[in-house]
């Protein structure tokens, strides 16, 4: 089975929806110029970044055991690693595939726990994203350029029906789970980051890459008075627009404010 490549994102620009109640983690974004990745476990999607593992028969999960031991161990003597191949199959005919596999699937989760991921979106006006992400249009949305080093990494999220991971195909063992989800989740268009383990949980960006803040349509005007303040503080002023509903043409729409 081959797993689908992840395409570099494209467009000029991204978008981050969020709600506004940590409104101090904005401030870090504005003034000190500093992104929060969010690890796994954080996800809506529980199986977001998680490869599921292909159902194997006892020869295949026998074999593909037995390979890694020998792999680590290649100074073993002939006879331990024949005492342990024996071993791993009277065991695996002993649980059964299905409770191994079983096992292995939550240790290769807790392995991956400790990756990053920043998701964004391609435009916006999505009315759903606003609803479910920016806690019902009282929240933002952070607008950054596609320029620069960080960017650059951003790849197009693949949708579709959940693709299983063959453990004895190497070119499964590779980082693009990162950047496939399940159809149902296809309306947010989404494009990510990916960082990987042991690279801390923020990232610094550039001032001139985060370009306006957009304003939920439903934002209180003591949050809206406190976010402007923080923008004009910063160097350089970080420009604050404001969504609002076109009831003509059941839209959402932006404007600077009044």
């Amino acid at each position: 089975m081959t797993i689908p490549l992840p395409a570099k994102a494209t467009g000029s620009h991204f978008y981050r929806y969020s709600n506004a109640e940590h409104l101090e983690w904005l401030k870090e974004i504005i003034l000190n110029h500093e992104l929060y990745l969010p690890s796994l476990n954080e996800l809506n999607d529980p199986a977001d970044g998680r490869p599921k593992l292909a159902a194997m028969s006892e020869d295949e999960l026998s074999r593909f055991l037995i390979v890694g031991v020998y792999e680590r161990n290649q100074t073993w003597p002939i006879e331990k690693l024949e005492h342990e191949a024996a071993v791993i199959r009277y065991n695996v005919q002993l649980h059964g595939t299905k409770a191994l596999l079983g096992i292995m699937s939550k240790d290769l989760n807790s392995e991956l726990a400790g990756y990053r991921i920043y998701s964004m979106s391609k435009r916006p006006d999505n009315l759903a994203l606003w609803a479910k992400y920016g806690g019902s249009h009282t929240g933002y949305c952070l607008e950054f350029k596609n320029e620069g080093p960080l960017f650059a990494c951003a790849k197009e999220v693949i949708y579709g029906d959940a693709t299983e991971m063959d453990l004895e195909n190497r070119e499964h063992r590779s980082g693009y789970w990162f950047f496939c989800k399940r159809q149902e989740w296809s309306n947010e268009e989404e494009v990510r980051l990916v960082l990987p383990r042991g690279k801390g949980s923020k990232v610094k960006i550039e001032p001139r890459w985060l370009t306006r803040l957009i304003l939920g349509k439903n934002m209180t005007e003591a949050y809206r008075k406190t976010i402007r303040e923080w923008a004009k503080d910063r160097e350089p002023e970080l420009t604050v627009i404001e969504a609002y509903y076109d009831e003509l043409h059941q839209a959402l729409r932006l404007r600077m404010p009044a």
